[in-house]
């Protein structure tokens, strides 16, 4: 488990002043680094591998947007790890301990020397504790690819300021990018989204809408050759 307290910051809050979807996510993904990096046997297990984890899926329920200047903590647990897939649930809280978001978190591991998913051993146990991981509706990771062509819409550059660590996209930036090419006045408070190929500098990212119901909306992120990045969908709880 681990936690830790932020304030929304005049860049975390969109027009609105409340807090951005991609900020919300980023903050997640800060909490699951710096949790990642406080189990120091799981840490030193995955260098001494040559292991990382990416995010492979995520959905985040929206109950409520915290506004500017407002105090939130957010707290990540791993609850489970299958294969090759480690499970973290993440919450975020206003002062008074009113849940505002929750989050399901899927995240595989990699290996670096072979390139390929690791699996993990069955004594995983011994290097990362497991906590007890919040109730929310978690849906399967896999998302349904809608179907027919889709609405093609204005491409995206990649720039060296949209990567990370690993030089991919940031997952801040993947939700960017989708939430803004959603059709206007559209109302959503749940999003989930699965992250198929990594996004590099330099490359045309083309954003392809589909308005599959009047309650939901997905978008494909794929690249200039055709394949699929990401895919994202929007919907009410």
């Amino acid at each position: 488990m681990y936690e830790f307290e932020r304030t929304v910051y005049h860049c975390d809050a969109g027009a609105d002043g409340r807090l951005k979807t991609s900020a919300a996510a980023a903050m997640m993904m800060d909490c699951c680094q710096f949790q990642e990096y406080s189990e120091i046997k799981f840490c030193s297990w995955l260098r001494e591998n040559s292991i990382a984890v990416f995010l492979a899926y995520i959905q985040i329920d929206i109950l409520d947007r915290p506004a500017f200047r407002d105090k939130v903590k957010v707290k990540v647990v791993i609850y489970d790890c299958k294969s090759i897939y480690g499970f973290r649930r993440i919450t975020m809280r206003d002062e008074s301990g009113k849940l505002l978001m929750i989050a399901n978190a899927v995240g595989c591991f990699f290996n670096f020397s072979t390139g390929k998913a690791a699996r993990l051993p069955d004594n995983i146990e011994d290097f990362l504790k497991y906590d007890p991981a919040e109730e929310m509706e978690a849906l399967p990771r896999k998302i349904m690819l809608p179907s027919g062509e889709g609405t093609l819409l204005e491409p995206y550059h990649v720039m060296p300021s949209d990567l990370d660590l690993n030089k991919h996209l940031t997952t801040a930036r993947y939700f960017a990018v989708a939430e803004d090419r959603l059709p206007e006045n559209f109302a959503w408070n749940r999003v989930r989204m699965e992250f198929k190929h990594q996004v590099k500098c330099g490359e045309m990212i083309q954003p392809v809408l589909y308005r599959e119901t009047p309650e939901k909306a997905s978008v494909l992120i794929r690249d200039s050759s055709g394949l699929i990045n990401a895919l994202a969908e929007f919907s009410s709880l």
